[in-house]
């Protein structure tokens, strides 16, 4: 699957899985999106700055970074940002192509998860899961169970890819639901923000 940056150029996880072993990073691009993306779900911004800090103290690479792989960087927060906040729901799952085994794929969807919740759950926002509507109630705890799957449920799936895919929508609508839930609709225009 793959994640457009602000310029149009699609991010997609297999080349986003080479630049992280470029720089030397064993981190999968699964695991920085969903963190990211439970970040952004629970109204934190952070400046390009904060980002690159935050980013590379989860990737740890051990080489230098050239402008070029910054630039990706700053593409994915922006990107996945932009998803995130679009009316149309455009917001996608950065995880393995569909030609990747079916166990991979499973168990990227449950890393995703996994990393989506500990990023939304490490920024404060919600301090007793029972303060929250019964509907996030129910999200995160759907979340949490798909985090749980290993490579082995994969097998047990009874229809395989058709599976796979409504569990990932799932989890894809279920990000964006939380974000709904803690994020102020953008104005649609400078005007809507004037007090007349």
């Amino acid at each position: 699957m793959t994640v457009s940056d602000q310029s149009g150029i699609e991010l997609q996880y297999a080349d986003l899985a080479i630049l992280f072993r470029k720089i030397g990073s064993s981190l999968a691009p699964n695991y920085l999106h969903g963190s990211l993306a439970g970040v952004l779900s629970a109204g934190k911004r952070m400046s390009q700055d904060d980002w690159l800090d935050w980013a590379l103290d989860q990737m740890a690479p051990s080489e230098a970074l050239l402008e070029a792989h910054i630039t990706v960087l700053q593409g994915l927060y922006f990107k996945t940002l932009g998803e995130l906040q679009d009316e149309g729901l455009a917001f996608s799952l950065l995880l393995p192509d569909e030609d990747a085994p079916l166990a991979d794929r499973l168990v990227a969807l449950s890393e995703w998860a996994g990393c989506f919740l500990g990023a939304f759950g490490s920024t404060g926002v919600v301090t007793e899961i029972s303060d929250m509507p019964a509907t996030l109630q129910e999200i995160l705890e759907d979340l949490a169970e798909i985090a749980q799957v290993d490579a082995d449920s994969g097998e047990e799936l009874a229809s395989g890819e058709s599976d796979f895919l409504a569990i990932s929508e799932h989890v894809r609508l279920s990000a964006l639901t939380v974000f709904l839930e803690y994020n102020e609709p953008q104005p649609d225009s400078v005007d809507d923000q004037l007090v007349h």
